[in-house]
């Protein structure tokens, strides 16, 4: 978020949750009842990641994933999220797909970012037998997940495993905006995700940002266009970071289902403005797998509020998100 603009009645709070640095901010003068509330936020995610981690052994969604073929009965929270992640596979044809952990970890993601190494020795453990040399299409893969929505239950066949990790982290995020909005206007960022609730008292919206692709060895952040953002979510999916080496062979975190391998685009990263923060993360990677073609097509068609990058820098935006924005870009599709 912009910090031009920043009064005495913004409480922030800043921690770290699911690899990534975290902020939330409430409007409130009451700095005691901010300062408790916003703790509940980090408590919040760190409930979350505990119950949806795929990096810890005794987290609910790896039982899950450790038990195929069994009917698991799952928590309120675990059902959403992957009931989210099922209906957006079927809305996005299955460009974002929640089951593409093995392939995941056939690229070496398989630890906590953080302890991935970045100087080229990258590996994998192959915990679930794919080798990213030989990795098949897994598209269409998530409709081989069941479910039975009246017992909250679950069944993965062999095979399937789920990572929830994009989703989980923007659920939890329009959570907390849910729960501080009990106190007033609040704005939450989960690692350049951002959710926000009503506009604070003097401003259209919460001052926010497009940034551009990160570049390595660039500490600074360029914007590419600003926006007032209020009760909606604005996620970004792109290649351009959580990325590493393994063989010699630069990795990234965006799996394409059509290949079982780090997506190819020309794009480098995509926003997308959306009421729900979930819907926004599940469009914002369909889209960069579509490539600039067919993003710019399909947010069209579908009237999806989107920012593009390409390989270029160049910023398109979509007419759904133009008039939103209050600086430069180089198109409007």
């Amino acid at each position: 978020m912009s910090e031009q603009t920043n009064p005495q009645t913004w409480q922030r709070h800043d921690f770290y949750a699911m690899g990534c640095q975290m902020s939330a901010w409430l409007e409130l003068e009451d700095v005691t009842t901010a300062f408790q509330a916003l703790q509940q936020v980090e408590a919040l995610f760190a409930a979350a990641e505990q119950r949806m981690t795929r990096f810890a052994a005794t987290s609910e969604l790896s039982q899950l994933n450790g038990h195929p073929n069994e009917w698991r009965m799952v928590s309120n929270v675990l059902w959403t999220v992957v009931s989210r992640a099922l209906a957006l596979a079927e809305q996005t044809g299955g460009r974002f797909d929640p089951t593409l952990l093995a392939a995941l970890t056939a690229a070496g993601y398989d630890r906590s970012f953080a302890l991935l190494p970045h100087n080229g020795t990258g590996h994998s453990t192959q915990r679930n037998g794919a080798n990213p040399s030989t990795t098949q299409s897994l598209h269409g893969q998530w409709r081989r997940v069941e479910v039975d929505p009246e017992r909250h239950a679950i069944r993965l066949p062999t095979g399937v495993q789920l990572d929830l990790g994009g989703i989980g982290k923007g659920y939890t995020a329009q959570q907390a905006v849910n729960f501080l909005s009990q106190w007033g206007p609040c704005l939450v960022d989960a690692g350049g995700d951002l959710v926000a609730g009503d506009a604070p008292s003097t401003l259209p919206g919460w001052p926010v940002a497009v940034a551009a692709p990160t570049v390595e060895g660039c500490e600074e952040v360029e914007d590419l266009a600003q926006l007032w953002l209020k009760n909606a979510a604005l996620a970004t999916s792109g290649t351009d970071y959580r990325r590493w080496q393994q063989g010699g062979q630069p990795m990234h975190h965006l799996i394409d289902p059509q290949t079982g391998h780090p997506a190819v685009s020309d794009l480098l990263t995509v926003s997308v403005l959306a009421a729900d923060a979930t819907v926004a993360e599940a469009w914002a990677k369909a889209l960069l797998l579509a490539g600039l073609a067919g993003a710019r097509q399909e947010m069209v068609e579908k009237g999806i509020a989107a920012a593009l990058v390409d390989q270029t820098q160049m910023l398109t935006l979509s007419p759904v998100l133009a008039p939103f924005v209050g600086a430069r870009f180089d198109e409007v599709v």
